[in-house]
């Protein structure tokens, strides 16, 4: 999927306008909770998504999910991991305070740990699948073999890029405290 760099200026530049400190607390932590839900649904129903495609056996299918997967990184991932992150950081400033931020900071810890597996492994990933799905053959031609172990690590990492956010999320919502 070609996606343009106006594209990802408009996405991010509308979540950074959504999460500016003038908003109300209230505003703010709607944001937090929305990114959230978008962020880690995406990477969910994404995950579904492609296993549905491979379970179909269809090359042709597979090919326009993992296409499906970069443009809904741009559009759904990308700004819910702002949102968080930006209303996120807005709404823990009395937090980190008040000194009782250990939930927080684990948190953080696990929210940056996702997006450098994301960064880092998958996104490289995507593009080389969806590289290896688009230059070979045509409608109804079977992917070439080296396709499906980048597929297999796919999985692999975006389950750790997924479980650890939701990870994030239950400490969030507990906020147990840690040290």
């Amino acid at each position: 999927m070609n996606v343009g760099k106006r594209t990802i200026v408009l996405v991010v530049l509308v979540a950074v306008l959504m999460s500016l400190p003038f908003y109300s607390y209230e505003w703010n932590l709607f944001m937090h909770i929305f990114g959230a839900i978008v962020f880690i649904g995406n990477m969910i129903v994404t995950a579904v998504w492609v296993a549905f495609a491979r379970r179909s056996g269809e090359p042709d299918i597979l090919r326009f999910a993992v296409r499906g997967v970069i443009g809904t990184d741009v559009y759904f991932t990308t700004p819910g991991f702002l949102l968080v992150l930006l209303n996120g950081g807005i709404l823990g400033t009395g937090w980190f305070r008040s000194g009782q931020a250990s939930w927080i900071w684990t948190a953080i810890g696990l929210f940056v740990l996702s997006g450098i597996v994301w960064f880092a492994v998958l996104i490289p990933v995507q593009l080389r699948m969806d590289r290896i799905a688009s230059a070979e053959g045509g409608a109804g031609e079977d992917l070439p073999p080296e396709f499906y172990p980048l597929l297999a690590r796919w999985y692999r990492w975006g389950g750790a890029a997924t479980f650890l956010p939701l990870a994030a999320l239950i400490i969030m919502v507990l906020k147990p405290r840690f040290w």
